[in-house]
């Protein structure tokens, strides 16, 4: 084992998530639709689940990363009814299609991923809460990741 060191720490600030933009467009389509009024889009990327490689002559488990496997999310969004963004991607969802989602986070790092979406859900409605939507969906393959402005 190498012997532990200290490291030189300095504070750094945080960017906050506000700022953070959402689009969607159809797979196969040419280009991104905004969808404005997101409030939460889950968590982005994926994670291998373990394998077991545990053999008879092994005394102790052993285990690798098995495939890749996207999340089950929930998108939320605020209702905007005449927006023609959230429109086409409530249809899409009622229709189940599959679709590409993109983020662009305010440190201008983005992630693209595709989702079959599985439908469309009205939130818990409340007399003194804004209408809001939820759209699962099933994140298909891995995400990509990029920055604004670096060619992909």
């Amino acid at each position: 084992m190498t012997a532990p060191s200290r490291y030189d720490y300095t504070p750094q600030d945080a960017i906050l998530a506000a700022g953070t933009q959402t689009q969607f467009k159809l797979k196969g389509g040419a280009t991104f639709t905004p969808l404005p009024g997101t409030l939460a889009i889950g968590p982005v990327g994926e994670k291998a689940p373990l394998a077991d490689q545990t053999t008879l002559e092994d005394t102790a488990k052993r285990s690798m990363a098995g495939l890749f496997d996207g999340p089950e999310k929930e998108l939320k969004f605020q209702s905007y009814p005449a927006d023609e963004g959230q429109l086409a991607f409530i249809s899409a969802a009622r229709a189940t299609q599959i679709v590409i989602i993109q983020h662009i986070w305010p440190d201008n790092v983005t992630a693209e991923y595709e989702v079959v979406l599985l439908g469309y859900l009205r939130n818990e409605t409340q007399g003194d809460k804004p209408i809001d939507f939820v759209v699962p969906c099933k994140q298909n393959g891995k995400t990509i990741w990029g920055k604004v402005g670096a060619a992909g």
